[in-house]
């Protein structure tokens, strides 16, 4: 409450005629406390760490795994208890994955819970935490323990195009996930309930209902259980869409800040984004995969015989599949961002165009930077960031605001409810 006043206060002091975009948006900065800057700093900086840590992670254990022969031990322990390929499959996704997963834990807790609190981003004790990460884990390691003996058919089947073929199932999974998430797996960890009626309800479907989104309601969902973040989202494929906002962003932000928080998530829907992202990851899928494809056939000359692993299909070199996957995609996080990016700026802008509210937008930009650098360097944001930065979205916001509304509608009114 107290950042939304500052804020309000700072966008009225900005002069009305003649609205600089660059003044107004160095007002609004300069309205966040420096140590607030150095804490989201640290934050952002933490994460950057955190995913590089999991990479190297990743790859150790996948050596660890191969050198020391327990990946062969798994895949004799598969064959001597089964002559059925899928089963086969079955014992050994679940090994691997039960290893790597108890592995790989501490880091999750590092990550997910004590750098959350050490910034005060969670709301979790531990046991709250731990229940739902096992929950979530136990979701993947389902998920996976399908999908792997089916990539492996695909693999076995096809040895010289696998790739391909691997790639299309990734992408087919993924839409299928896409499509069952907002109704099977979302209300596993949270309730949602119908919004309010109201005024802003009102709002937001109105504009819903202008964009053509097939959402009866608006869902309210009990994040904040959970975290401080504030968060909106219009999920779903092919009938399933949902609009869901967060109550910590009923709770901290304006509602003109609300209504523009959810005309970015709609304009996510009426830009075809979610399409837009599934023609991308599948390029980029036969992208990753014709790269992982090359580098496990040449491994597999120089270490195969070392690791036991007789050919591309054979379930022992599944710890090198998964080492290679992890790395290519590290990679590749510039492009992925890229990717993320381009589409949040252009719902950024159906938002303001939808609300013609840029005040509004500029308010929720500033709450976000609780979590994000509020202005990182150019080649930070160019390359690392996955939406735009705080300083970003304000700036377009002025800059909307000088260049489509006449001089009088300049003279910002408060966002406060």
């Amino acid at each position: 409450m107290r950042l939304t006043l500052a804020i309000s206060l700072v966008l009225m002091c900005v002069p009305a005629l003649a609205l600089d975009p660059h003044a107004a948006t160095d007002a609004l900065l300069a309205s966040v406390p420096a140590d607030q800057r150095a804490i989201s700093d640290g934050y952002v900086n933490a994460g950057y760490r955190i995913v590089i840590a999991a990479v190297i992670l990743d790859l150790i254990l996948a050596y660890l795994i191969l050198q020391s022969g327990w990946s062969r031990k798994w895949r004799d322990l598969a064959e001597r208890k089964t002559s059925r390929r899928y089963l086969q499959a079955l014992i050994y996704t679940a090994i691997y994955l039960l290893v790597v997963s108890a592995l790989s834990l501490p880091l999750a807790w590092y990550a997910d819970f004590v750098i959350e609190h050490r910034y005060s981003l969670s709301n979790q004790d531990f046991a709250t935490w731990l229940v739902e990460h096992l929950l979530a884990m136990g979701l993947l390691l389902a998920a996976l323990t399908l999908f792997i003996p089916i990539f492996y058919f695909v693999v076995r089947r096809s040895p010289e195009r696998w790739w391909l073929w691997g790639s299309g199932l990734t992408i087919a999974c993924f839409a299928l996930l896409l499509l069952v998430a907002p109704i099977v797996v979302s209300p596993l960890f949270n309730d949602y309930r119908p919004m309010d009626e109201g005024p802003l309800k009102n709002r937001i479907m109105a504009i819903a209902r202008a964009n053509g989104l097939p959402a009866e309601d608006v869902m309210q969902v009990d994040e904040s259980k959970q975290t401080t973040r504030i968060s909106a989202h219009v999920s779903g494929l092919f009938g399933t869409t949902r609009i869901s906002l967060n109550d910590n962003l009923l709770a901290r932000a304006s509602d003109d800040g609300v209504e523009a928080v959810l005309a970015h998530e709609i304009g996510h829907y009426v830009l075809h984004h979610q399409y837009d992202r599934l023609a991308w990851y599948a390029l980029l899928a036969m992208l990753v995969f014709s790269l992982v494809n090359a580098s496990f056939r040449y491994l597999l000359q120089v270490r195969g015989e070392r690791w036991g692993i007789r050919h591309v299909g054979d379930l022992a070199g599944l710890p090198l599949l998964y080492a290679l996957f992890s790395l290519y995609l590290f990679l590749l996080t510039p492009l992925l961002h890229k990717i993320t990016y381009v589409a949040e700026a252009e719902a950024d802008m159906f938002a303001i165009n939808a609300t013609r509210k840029p005040d509004a937008w500029a308010e929720v930009a500033l709450l976000t930077a609780e979590y994000r650098k509020l202005r990182p360097p150019a080649w930070e944001e160019a390359l690392l960031n996955h939406h735009p930065s705080p300083f970003t979205r304000i700036y377009t916001s002025m800059r909307w605001k000088a260049a489509a509304m006449p001089s009088a509608e300049q003279q910002v009114t408060p966002v406060l409810q």
